[in-house]
């Protein structure tokens, strides 16, 4: 025995077809407030804002405790009893839709200025590393002309090619001239005597002195028994 189970109406078969294509109605004028109590429910957030704007007869009725709904889920549910607390407090009563309306635009204010202040900051770090960063020279100039400007000396003079006898000559007299001065300022002039008894030709003994300079060496040869016979020979008084 088969079991007898009742058709369904016409205005049900309606309404699920309404809620199956939601995201294909544009507006709801004409419908009674019933039906849209069973459709509207079944609304996504974008959709229920869609339909709202295309409307044009009131559906204040049905929609606010859509919009509290969706208020709670963006907003939290301590944000919403605030509302509430402050609406009995104040005894001023703003529909949902008007409440999410104004906390939405100010989310995004918040959004927009924080995403400002972010980009700005990235943009200055970004403006520092560029300053820090080392630039590489890709143009050197001629190394003849590096040399000849960097300075006089002889420092610099070695770097030149001494093709010119002028700049030969002045190399060669200012390393000369900083052998002297190094050797005058160390005190320290490379200087040895010796002393060698030998006899002359005339067989009397002679004293040699051999003084060694940078660019000369001087001998120096002086008789030894010359002034000690010349002092005995003074007379005495």
């Amino acid at each position: 025995m088969e079991s007898w189970r009742k058709p369904r109406s016409l205005v049900d078969l309606c309404v699920e077809k309404a809620i199956d294509n939601l995201r294909q109605v544009n507006h709801v004028d004409g419908i009674a407030t019933e039906l849209l109590k069973r459709i509207l429910p079944h609304c996504t957030l974008p959709q229920l804002k869609h339909i709202v704007k295309n409307t044009h007869m009131d559906l204040s009725e049905v929609t606010d405790p859509l919009w509290r709904r969706f208020y709670r889920q963006q907003f939290g549910e301590d944000h919403t009893n605030l509302v509430i607390n402050r609406m009995k407090e104040s005894g001023i009563y703003y529909t949902w839709r008007e409440l999410f309306e104004v906390k939405e635009k100010q989310q995004e204010k918040l959004e927009d200025k924080m995403l400002k202040k972010i980009t700005l900051k990235f943009q200055a770090e970004k403006a520092e590393k560029q300053s820090k960063q080392i630039k590489l020279c890709t143009k050197v100039p001629p190394s003849s002309k590096r040399s000849f400007y960097a300075g006089g000396g002889p420092s610099s003079l070695s770097n030149c090619s001494y093709k010119s006898p002028i700049l030969k000559k002045a190399r060669m007299e200012a390393n000369s001239r900083a052998r002297l001065q190094s050797a005058i300022q160390k005190n320290t002039f490379p200087r040895s005597s010796q002393q060698i008894r030998m006899s002359s030709s005339s067989g009397q003994p002679v004293r040699t002195t051999t003084i060694h300079r940078p660019n000369s060496t001087i001998t120096i040869t002086k008789p030894i028994g010359s002034n000690r016979q010349i002092q005995n020979s003074r007379p005495k008084f």
